[in-house]
């Protein structure tokens, strides 16, 4: 039986939905949101209302699905900024804290489709289930981080790590990406720095990027840079005497068995691989340290950026005698 609280707040739930239908003039908050790194965002209009608009319907919704959140113990106002943050940047990927399957699901419910019901006690009664199914989400997405957790731990006790990093340049395709991270694991690269549009394990084409790493993914350091100088810029600071080399056929490149890796075999080197199309950018190669190139002898005068990395890898171990 539901308790006089319960039955008080679900007349405030109805009153409020048939108050948002029917006054003129309501109007529900945009919603500023400031980046992880302090940035802000733009101003939204996402989950927002002007008066008569056609977002009316979903403002309620927003609002609505809120209040079950609430009701369960569940941070809504977290799990909204982190929705609106999941469509302002979606090269990003999706909070940790909540996982893609429950912000999707949130983000499914506020958008009103032609199919969805106008009733508010129907609404009302979807919203919960929602809620418990957004609630439900999260918390198996908890489990399977803090069981990713105890593998991962055990499978890097396994691992051997070399002062190796992968950097992809604003690579397109997710396959290619899960290819890489399987090269960079079987060579012991300590890390893979993944720019702008290049799918990353915790972003977007996160799913493809897994089905080709086939759990590599898991094991190896990755992290995800809004642009190619911001991870050079950390690499150097991180690493002040990292050797940083780019793969690309120019003038200037040098054949990449040329090269005496055995100099960095303390300090490092990075390996920084471009676009499938474009290459390396242009502006990126003068901050490099040098250029090497894959000689080849067809039509084409390169080879495909996941074939490309374990060709000059494994000549960098094969000169450190590992």
């Amino acid at each position: 039986m539901m308790s006089t609280s319960g039955r008080v707040f679900h007349v405030c739930i109805l009153l409020f939905m048939l108050l948002a239908k029917g006054v003129r003039g309501f109007t529900a908050r945009a919603v500023v949101l400031r980046s992880g790194t302090g940035g802000l965002f733009p101003q939204t209009l996402l989950f927002s209302s002007t008066p008569g608009s056609s977002s009316d319907d979903d403002s309620s919704r927003v609002e609505l699905l809120n209040l079950k959140l609430k009701l369960i113990g569940v941070d809504s106002q977290a799990l909204k900024d982190a929705s609106l943050a999941s469509i302002q940047d979606p090269t990003q990927g999706y909070d940790g804290s909540f996982g893609k399957s429950a912000i999707k699901t949130y983000r499914a419910f506020c958008f009103k489709n032609s199919s969805d019901t106008d009733d508010p006690i129907q609404l009302s009664a979807q919203a919960g289930r929602v809620a418990q199914q957004v609630d439900f989400l999260i918390k198996r997405h908890k489990s399977h981080q803090t069981e990713w957790v105890r593998h991962h731990d055990a499978l890097q006790q396994r691992r051997q790590v070399f002062p190796l990093f992968l950097l992809l340049d604003n690579l397109r395709s997710a396959f290619n990406v899960g290819s890489i991270f399987r090269t960079a694991d079987a060579c012991g690269c300590q890390a893979v720095y993944t720019t702008g549009i290049t799918p990353h394990p915790n972003g977007s084409g996160a799913d493809k990027v897994q089905k080709s790493a086939l759990g590599a993914e898991s094991v190896i350091e990755s992290r995800h840079f809004a642009t190619t100088q911001q991870a050079i810029e950390s690499l150097r600071n991180e690493y002040p005497d990292l050797k940083i080399l780019g793969m690309e056929t120019t003038d200037k490149s040098e054949v990449y068995t040329n090269l005496d890796y055995m100099k960095y075999r303390e300090t490092g080197v990075a390996l920084v691989l471009g676009n499938e199309v474009t290459g390396v950018d242009t502006e990126i190669m003068s901050k490099l340290d040098a250029i090497v190139e894959i000689p080849t002898f067809g039509a084409k005068n390169s080879l495909n950026v996941a074939a490309c990395a374990p060709v000059v890898l494994f000549e960098i171990l094969r000169q450190w005698k590992v």
